[in-house]
């Protein structure tokens, strides 16, 4: 099927009214605001609501969206809407979400770093030309009813930079494209190296893995030759992790200066990251990936490998261990679109397994055959990429080292994983919605560390439109606000569960709201922009009422409405099982950023953080996670499993019966020495603190016989459950001990 099969027939992402967005901003903000801040928010929203401005700056939006494939594509508006993260760079680490791949499928056969990075580039140059030849496979919706969703997100992959913007008052970004381009870029040591890999005549790849390691391998040799003083002087790179101000003039120097090196630059298909430091642990992995390690030598040079990052593009970073990462700029990338490259560069190696086992020639993208090897064709070879700096940037590129280096040490990650606890659990046996549940947990854990709710933003596709954008979707609410404020109190589970569910279900509506379109964030930032640019935008449109910029509208540019643009938490969900750990970056200096991935029986959780205890609050979320499991079992599973004894045969009872007989027989002094029936508050089980109401089978009190009525008693109960259709595994139909004449079915694990 042609990739863009479907695109044409796409609907064009709704315009909001003003009454909706600015409805829904209200109910973002009222639990972050007093009552007299939100009262007097609210009548500005009214004023602003039935304002003149606001509704010419509509119009205006209105024009924007018959003219465009979105109302967001206008260029008053678009810089200032493609980013979740507000100010796009300030003393913060750089904005660049990052997943950090499994280990290779044939790690044991890898023979180096130059190796799995020839592998990572050869896929992912496979992926471009089924893309260019409308060969890639289109991408649905993982609903019953597939929708198809737009395939024009890959084009900002490859072949595109972001730089900053001139046009909008100081504000935003924008995103340039060169969809004809060839070539990778190589960063080595902070050393720039440019590789021509797509032939101009027939777009074939110039390279096998076998050749391009070769490329690789040289590239490390000539870097690792330099001088490490002449290297941090010329790490050009470093440049792309500057605040937004002096990126700006930073590009502005380099174009007048070295204009040749930088559109060699920006006009790269991607960047190739070889680090030459290694990660062991899990958190050594997601340090080294996301942003590189920071190590002087004896002379105060920077020898560490974070100057040898771009995060004006997409990077692949592979270490000498093999390690494999991909760091993406959000401002410019669906994350979803990067997902499915690496799922299917991921997917590429695995297929290079079965060509090993069998020797057929398997992959996802039919003939991507590399130009042979011919005494009369000569194959690129890599160029250095030298610039010729002045001496203020030399002098910047020093500052800039410097202040990442501070940054960096001013941060932490932390990783956690909960094996216990997974989509199918959470899914399939509570049949709740795991995202939803992980979001609620989040600001669950946040709560009972500080006692406040603070802006969190999730970021939400719309790629069942033309052109999407992510959305973000607030987060926090009164409903959420009250069962925080419920769950650290002494009130039954009942009123908790009660209160989560509704919460959940909140938080299910508002992601499936914004990815159907129906979201407040983007209409409210380009309803800012369009103020903000408003003779831009006067221009564009000569024939409509112009905005009048002289007076600040209400409401929109509100203390209280800004809270929405510095979010205190950014929390994604992106991965599946190709990758091994997903983060992102806090939003502003004193926030986190919490990435995680659900998979099937497990979650795993990276988190960072400037100056705060990460640490802690993860330590929070997964005794939240628990907590949540065991109010559910003591709540709605206690339930189910009693329907269940109620319907399980009269043979089953009669034995059940006979087992409580023979219960009543043992002497009670044998029962009370019995220790895991005690009532003992800090029991755990499978790593798992249990709630006081459960009481965990012990049979060193039990005879042969007695174990043989058991077990003959568990299969009749289980036969009884298959014929009531409830299917159940062999070890979640534990039958427990009892104290005293009450017996008690407990499922676990």
């Amino acid at each position: 099927m042609p990739t863009f099969e479907y695109e044409d027939s796409l609907p064009k992402l709704p315009l909001p009214e003003v009454q909706s967005t600015i409805g829904q901003a209200l109910l973002a903000v009222k639990p972050l605001s007093s009552p007299e801040q939100f009262e007097d928010l609210e009548k500005k929203a009214q004023e602003f609501v039935q304002s003149e401005v606001a509704q010419v700056i509509q119009k205006h939006l209105k024009q924007s969206y018959d003219e465009n494939s979105s109302y967001l594509d206008c260029s008053a508006i678009s810089p200032a809407t493609g980013t979740v993260y507000g100010s796009l760079r300030s003393q913060t680490l750089p904005r660049n979400p990052f997943f950090i791949l499994e280990d290779d499928p044939l790690k044991n056969f890898t023979p180096s770093q130059s190796f799995r990075a020839s592998l990572f580039t050869v896929s992912a140059l496979r992926f471009l030309r089924a893309l260019r030849e409308n060969k890639l496979s289109p991408d649905f919706t993982p609903s019953k009813n597939r929708k198809a969703l737009t395939m024009n997100s890959y084009y900002n992959i490859f072949g595109t930079t972001m730089v900053p913007h001139d046009e909008t008052r100081g504000i935003g970004i924008q995103i340039k494209k060169y969809p004809s381009s060839r070539h990778i870029i190589v960063i080595s040591r902070g050393q720039i190296y440019s590789l021509e890999v797509l032939s101009k005549e027939t777009g074939q790849i110039w390279f096998s893995k076998y050749e391009l390691t070769k490329r690789f391998k040289e590239i490390l040799e000539d870097s690792a030759s330099t001088d490490p003083l002449q290297a941090a002087r010329s790490s050009v790179a470093t440049f792309s992790t500057e605040t937004k101000p002096t990126w700006r003039y930073i590009r502005k120097r380099l174009e007048e200066t070295n204009p040749e090196q930088l559109h060699t630059i920006d006009s790269a298909l991607f960047v190739v990251c070889l680090d030459h430091e290694a990660p062991h642990s899990d958190l050594e992995r997601v340090q080294f990936a996301s942003h590189g390690t920071t190590r002087t030598d004896e002379r105060g040079i920077q020898v560490g490998t974070c100057i040898n990052r771009l995060y004006d593009k997409l990077c692949f970073v592979v270490t000498p261990n093999s390690v494999a990462a991909c760091i993406y700029p959000a401002a410019i990338m669906d994350g979803t679109a990067v997902l499915r490259l690496l799922s299917d560069i991921y997917t590429d190696s695995i297929l290079r397994l079965a060509r090993k086992i069998n020797g057929n020639h398997y992959t996802l993208w039919g003939n991507t055959n590399t130009v042979p090897i011919n005494e009369k064709i000569s194959k690129p070879r890599q160029q250095k990429v030298i610039f010729k700096l002045p001496n203020d940037l030399r002098t910047a590129i020093h500052l800039a080292e410097t202040r990442l280096t501070d940054i960096i040490n001013q941060h932490e990650y932390v990783f956690r994983s909960i094996t216990t606890f997974g989509k199918q659990y959470i899914k399939e046996r509570m049949q709740l919605p795991a995202d939803s549940v992980v979001q609620v947990a989040i600001q669950l854990a946040h709560f009972a560390l500080y006692g406040h709710p603070v802006s969190t933003l999730e970021p939400v596709t719309t790629r069942k439109f033309r052109d999407a954008r992510t959305e973000p979707v607030a987060t926090q609410s009164e409903a959420l606000l009250e069962l925080c404020r419920t769950f650290i109190t002494g009130k039954s589970n009942e009123v908790k569960w009660t209160l989560f569910l509704k919460a959940v279900k909140e938080h299910r509506d508002k992601v499936r709201g914004a990815s159907d379109g129906k979201g407040f964030e983007r209409h409210l930032s380009a309803l800012r922009a369009a103020f903000i640019n408003f003779d831009l935008l006067n221009k564009l449109h000569p024939d409509l009422p112009h905005i009048d910029g002289s007076r600040i509208p209400v409401f929109l540019f509100d203390a209280e409405v800004d809270k929405l643009y510095g979010p205190e938490m950014l929390a994604a969900n992106c991965g599946n099982s190709a990758l091994h750990m997903f983060g992102i970056t806090p939003s502003i200096s004193t926030g986190f950023g919490i990435g995680y991935i659900i998979k099937d029986a497990s979650i795993s959780f990276v988190a960072s953080s400037q100056w705060r205890q990460t640490d802690r609050l993860l330590d929070t979320l997964v005794g939240v996670l628990l907590e949540l499991k065991n109010i559910w079992k003591s709540v709605v599973k206690k339930t189910n499993d009693t329907s269940l004894i109620n319907k399980v045969s009269g043979s089953a009872k009669i034995r059940s019966q006979q087992l409580q007989d023979y219960l009543e027989s043992i002497p009670m002094k044998m029962v009370a020495s019995n220790q895991s029936t005690a009532q003992d508050t800090n029991r755990v089980f499978n790593g798992e603190k249990i709630a006081d109401t459960q009481i965990l089978g012990g049979y060193d009190y039990f005879d042969v016989d007695s174990m043989v009525e058991h077990s003959q008693l568990q299969t009749e109960m289980q036969s009884g459950a298959s014929s009531s259709m409830i299917t159940r595994s062999n070890s979640e139909l534990d039958l427990a001990s009892a104290i005293g004449r009450k017996l008690v079915i407990a499922t676990d694990e």
